[in-house]
């Protein structure tokens, strides 16, 4: 066994042990820990910001944070899933449901760049990846928007923070909890296919609608072999013959009905006078969506599953009067298996395949037990299967290890000087991939139906050239990363004369990233920050960082990163004593952030190498000036709490945002000086702004009889637009001079269209199109003229809708309780995003037909939605006949629970227990054409692993 991993293993049990010892010594004393609140404005309550906490009334900047128990109640597998809609700003869709590896696009405040401006995740203070965190471990999630909230994290802070507060001990009688979560999974949507009957019609009718294509180009001659006969298609309709004709459902035999997937967790909490402890251990095990053999037919495991350990211990030592320090210790082991489909390849080969795969395909195996693959009736051959994805090509075992350690110290000089302390923590990370394959061929068949005069049926099966049954090829692969840093800081904090509050920090931070394969990664840093409170009613903060890297050319590495914020507590006026509001407070700050473009690994490539791996060769002309973009952001804002527990929280903000790096410089001409474009490096030349607004609300409310209700919401606009990226302006013949500039990163470019022919008269009278690659048909799309030269090319390109990325999202969460019963329901949503659906998104019949494809227009359907069948013609252009509206609303969560009257839970000495049934994914809204995929996920091929919907159940107990 490895060293590391017998290190690893021992440090995780030696700190269990102390920690459980610990729990056996604490003293019982009555303090007890409160429950995280969530309601948004308590003055008083502690928040954290960027390297700190401090009280959140004296917090002048944009910053929203919400309780780790809200986010647990959503029972999401992974923590960006949990956050979405959560908090205002923060724009968050799945785009894969894989278990252990589902992934996401997100930002807050949305797309501020081209280039890669991606949130940065700090969890206790420490820059880290959340994607295998236990939610269970987490106290409290806070996100930082504004440039004076972010920009203490320099050229990293340009896409937002996201801070995670893990859970710590407490002085007081321990605390157990233990959970239990059993899940049962389904996709939220798929496809439908149409049956084998009604596919040898389509197919035919998508033969003849070819034929009449090719033949106005240049007459072709087809064989009546290519078509189905009247025999054959009855056969199928009539279901009598399936060993011949099969009739099948190859999505529901290759997909499971659900999977499941069970969770458990235990933690502990407390503490004495001198060591707090909080000690968290979880067990994840899920299954996959698609069907395997068992596993003794083969020497190999091939089923979808996926195992997650995660370990979390925190200990606060006192270790004197004026003296402190901390220890954590927290990670994950994952363990993923899966088939092997290929190296480099992805589920998304498998969907692809059984979406490709008719409901008359014939069965999976030969008599002998070999593989069947698909024969069309245009002898195109597959020589891949569903089955022989799944069954016969091997098995990968990928298990990936998380380990993070932080050690700090902590000195109060109070003595020396009142307020004053110096503190220093240490963070080493490891992280470390292994995937082993064991990989194997299989000999594939092809299978034809063979009818004789007498109009018997046989099937012949031949075998398919250049395929083979091969043995099991082992193959491991290895990656290992590891970051440290290093963080030095002095505090001071100080009220003066009971009306004048400063709370100050300067800090100082090394960080460096190394990793298997990729040249290290090197941050120094100096942030500092200068809260300012006048007789908390006048609020005044400055704050800076001071970063620089080495992916940068010498004289051009460190930057300075300014902002100020300003607040002014009016309820705290005398003038202002107005009793339907509690509190009131405006706020607003400028902020200069940086955006490292290219991030870890990439500057090495971007700057002049051919690869990014630790060689390559110079293959550009590097470029000294490069460097990371600068986003100065404006931001005005209002906090409210108003009579019946009514709050509300507005922001506006403006990002001037600039030196964006662009890798394509268009006013350069090709083979000026005798420099080719390709050679040219990115450069610091683009603009682009971003401008919108958050709104957060709430109510909450208590009721005679143990009635409560609390509703919250919030909704996030923002819109950016690209001011100059070294675009030149097509000439006058073009509708549309620009296609970057002016619009927002994403538009959806493509051409207008009129709906579809109908008559030749028609296709005579319109503008010829022939230069879109071939002359039209009736039932082709008809593409609007633009430019008015009779001649669709493209210069009638135009804008067709926003992109991909939600302009407008929002969250609404509805909570109420009664006499120990409790009901909880979110809904998200997003609203002014486009999708362009292709492939089997929308419009691929290349191998298969969907049932929405069956209103395909005839002769005598000229009133149809999708064109006319086939793989020949211009229709399949990008065009805004298949970009659709992409706005959802999904009922994200709905939960029950009862929890257990005292006289119950006493008897087993447990301060409560809680059983609950929850809900994931059950409801969407949408307005796509079709339930073929979910919205969330809709935009281009649509192949990825379908997203979970999901029913659990589970129980809680606290003693």
């Amino acid at each position: 066994m490895n060293s590391s991993i017998i290190h690893r293993n021992f440090a995780l049990v030696l700190v269990a042990i102390i920690t459980l010892l610990t729990i056996e010594k604490s003293e019982a004393q009555t303090i007890q820990l409160p429950e995280a609140d969530t309601v948004f404005l308590i003055p008083s309550q502690e928040q954290s910001i960027g390297y700190g906490k401090i009280q959140k009334d004296l917090v002048s900047s944009s910053i929203y944070s919400i309780s780790g128990e809200e986010l647990l109640r959503t029972r999401a597998t992974s923590f960006l899933m949990a956050l979405q809609g959560r908090f205002p700003g923060v724009n968050i869709l799945q785009i894969d449901g894989e278990p252990g590896k589902e992934s996401f696009n997100s930002n807050i405040r949305g797309v501020d760049s081209q280039n890669n401006s991606s949130i940065l995740f700090m969890i206790d203070g420490i820059e880290r990846s959340p994607n295998a965190i236990d939610l269970n471990e987490i106290e409290r999630v806070t996100v930082l928007k504004d440039g004076a909230a972010t920009a203490v994290y320099g050229m990293r802070g340009a896409g937002g923070v996201i801070l995670i507060d893990t859970k710590r001990g407490f002085s007081g009688k321990s605390k157990i909890s233990i959970s239990l979560d059993q899940s049962f999974q389904s996709p939220t949507m798929l496809p439908e296919f149409v049956s084998a009957y009604d596919y040898a019609n389509m197919y035919n009718q998508r033969v003849a609608n070819d034929t009449l294509y090719e033949d106005a180009q240049s007459p072709v001659d087809h064989s009546a072999t290519d078509f189905y006969s009247a025999r054959e298609i009855e056969r199928y309709r009539l279901a009598d013959s399936t060993m011949y004709y099969p009739v099948r459902d190859m999505v529901d035999e290759f997909m499971r009905d659900y999977s499941t997937l069970t969770r458990f967790n235990i933690n502990f909490q407390g503490g004495g006078e001198n060591m707090k402890y909080f000690t968290s251990v979880g067990i994840l095990n899920q299954s996959g969506l698609f069907e395997n053999d068992p596993f003794d037919l083969y020497s190999y495991d091939a089923e979808s599953k996926t195992t997650r350990f995660n370990f979390r211990s925190n200990i606060d030592l006192a270790l004197g009067e004026y003296l402190s320090g901390w220890v954590q210790i927290g990670g994950s082991l994952e363990k993923t298996n899966a088939p092997f489909i290929g190296a480099g390849q992805s589920w998304d080969f498998v969907l692809a395949k059984l979406y490709e795969t008719p409901n008359n395909a014939h069965n999976d195996l030969t008599p002998d037990g070999e593989v069947l693959v698909k024969r069309d009736r245009l002898n195109f051959r597959n020589t891949n299967s569903v089955y022989g994805y799944l069954n016969r090509t091997g098995s990968l075992l990928e298990t990936r290890t998380r380990l993070g350690n932080t050690f700090g110290l902590k000195r109060d000089l109070s003595p020396l000087v009142k307020g004053l302390s110096v503190s220093g923590q240490l963070a080493f990370d490891v992280n470390s991939y292994n995937a082993l394959t064991r990989s194997r061929s299989y000999e594939a068949f092809e299978v034809r139906t063979l009818t004789a005069s007498d109009m018997s049926d046989s099937l012949a099966f031949v075998g398919v050239t250049g395929t083979s049954n091969s043995t099991l090829t082992d193959g491991v692969s290895r990656n290992y990363s590891y970051s440290y840093t290093f963080q030095g800081r002095v505090d001071y904090t100080r009220t003066f004369e009971s009306k004048h509050q400063i709370n100050s920090m300067l800090l100082a931070e090394q960080q460096r990233t190394q990793s298997q394969i990729l040249l290290p990664s090197n941050y120094a840093t100096l942030s500092g920050r200068l809260n300012y409170a006048l007789d908390n009613k006048y609020l005044a903060e400055v704050s800076f960082a001071y970063q620089g890297t080495e992916q940068y050319a010498k004289n051009n590495r460190f930057g300075f990163f300014p902002a100020i914020s300003l607040g002014w507590i009016a309820s705290n006026e005398s003038f202002l004593n107005v009793d339907a509001i509690d509190y009131l407070k405006v706020k607003a700050s400028v902020g200069a952030v940086g955006n490292n473009a290219y991030g870890y690994g990439s500057a090495n490539s971007y700057l002049f190498l051919t690869t990014w791996n630790a060689n390559g060769t110079e293959n550009q002309i590097g470029n000294p000036r490069y460097q990371w973009e600068t986003f100065v952001k404006y931001n005005i804002g209002l906090e409210a709490q108003l009579v019946d527990d009514f709050f509300v929280a507005f922001d506006a903000f403006y990002h001037d945002n600039k030196d964006i790096v662009i890798g394509s410089i268009d006013e350069i001409p090709t083979g000026f000086l005798g420099v080719t474009a390709g050679a040219l490096p990115p450069g610091n030349i683009g603009l682009q702004t971003n401008q919108g607004f958050e709104i957060a609300a709430g109510y909450t409310k208590s009721f005679a009889n143990d009635l409560s209700l609390n509703i919250t919401g919030n909704i996030s606009h923002a819109r950016n637009e690209r001011v100059d990226v070294g675009e030149l302006p097509l000439d006058n013949s073009y509708a549309f001079a620009y296609r970057r500039e002016g619009y927002a990163l994403g538009t959806h470019f493509g051409y207008k269209t009129d709906g579809l022919f109908n008559t030749q008269a028609e296709i005579d009278n319109w503008a010829d199109q022939s230069a879109l690659g071939g002359t039209p048909i009736p039932g082709d799309i008809k593409y609007v003229d633009l430019n008015d030269d009779n001649l669709i090319d493209e210069r009638d390109i135009a804008p067709l809708g926003n992109g991909n990325v939600a302009e407008t999202t929002f969250g609404l969460n509805l909570n109420t309780s009664f006499k120990g019963f409790d009901l909880s329901v979110f809904f998200t949503g997003a609203l002014n995003r486009n999708v362009y659906l292709q492939g089997f998104g929308r419009w691929s019949n290349r191998d298969n037909f969907t049932t929405h494809m069956k209103d395909a227009w005839t002769e005598d359907n000229q009133n149809a939605s999708f064109p006319r069948l086939g793989n020949r013609g211009t229709n399949f252009i990008k065009s805004d006949y298949w970009i659709e509206d992409g706005s959802f609303i999904r009922m994200k969560n709905i939960e029950m629970g009862y929890t257990l009257p005292s006289r119950l839970t006493d008897k087993i000495n447990a301060s409560s227990i809680r059983v609950y049934v929850n809900g994931l994914n059950l409801l969407t809204f949408h307005n796509l054409p079709n339930d073929d995929f979910d919205p969330e996920t809709a935009n281009s091929s649509n192949i990825g692993y379908p997203i979970i919907k999901a029913i659990n159940t589970g129980i809680n107990m606290k003693f």
